[in-house]
């Protein structure tokens, strides 16, 4: 039986990328695992944490290129974005257009996230990387608008969110980040119930019962799956 043209281009790309994947993990493995990880293990953090507590809606601020939302398409029921930059915004809504379950909204995560918020009624992924980078990227008010996306999530009723921060190698008071110290004494103050831990650069605030360690064999091919 003969494979589609568009079926084997399909097969032969999702083939490629597990390649590159796979051997940009093993390569950071061999390194010793420096900070920052790559982005597929990234993505394997959110994948298992997400099917670890049976998450359905991811939330991210910080689209960039989309990446992250386009490897967990079909681990969620709804994604939705948000991106400042408005060139970054377009390009997003341009490759998400056949998938109505990602939703890219354009502006300042700070003033989208609250009032996003009010149409959430159960617990969701949070995936906060919203950040100015130079580049391409935008930058708002402030270098990153982490504080107040993270005020407004703890404060949200639904108190079983998962939400895993980016980058913690910025938190160093500096850039409009807060001091990692101060993150997580503000964290525990404002939510005792919370777990707060640091591992391979992604912070991981997490409701009781989410505490347990993630397998993260990252050579594992289930990382990967």
């Amino acid at each position: 039986m003969l494979i589609p043209r568009f079926m084997f281009h399909s097969r032969l790309a999702s083939f490629a990328r597990r390649l590159r994947y796979s051997t940009n993990l093993s390569t950071w493995e061999k390194r010793g695992r420096p900070v920052p990880p790559p982005f597929p293990f990234k993505m394997a953090v959110l994948r298992s944490y997400a099917k670890q507590n049976d998450l359905k809606t991811m939330i991210e601020t910080g689209t960039y290129r989309g990446d992250m939302d386009y490897a967990l398409r079909s681990v969620f029921d709804r994604i939705v974005t948000i991106e400042l930059s408005p060139e970054l915004h377009s390009a997003a809504k341009r490759r998400f257009k056949a998938l109505p379950h990602i939703e890219c909204l354009g502006g300042d995560s700070s003033k989208i996230l609250p009032r996003l918020l009010g149409e959430i009624d159960s617990p969701c992924l949070f995936w906060l990387d919203a950040h100015y980078s130079a580049g391409i990227t935008a930058k708002g008010d402030a270098q990153t608008p982490i504080s107040i996306e993270l005020e407004a999530v703890l404060k949200h009723y639904v108190t079983n969110h998962v939400i895993l921060i980016d980058d913690a190698r910025c938190f160093d008071g500096s850039n409009d980040y807060p001091l990692l110290s101060a993150l997580e004494t503000s964290v525990r103050k404002a939510r005792p119930d919370l777990s707060f831990s640091v591992e391979n650069d992604i912070i991981r605030i997490l409701p009781d019962g989410s505490t347990r360690k993630l397998h993260e064999a990252v050579t594992s091919s289930s990382m990967l799956a």
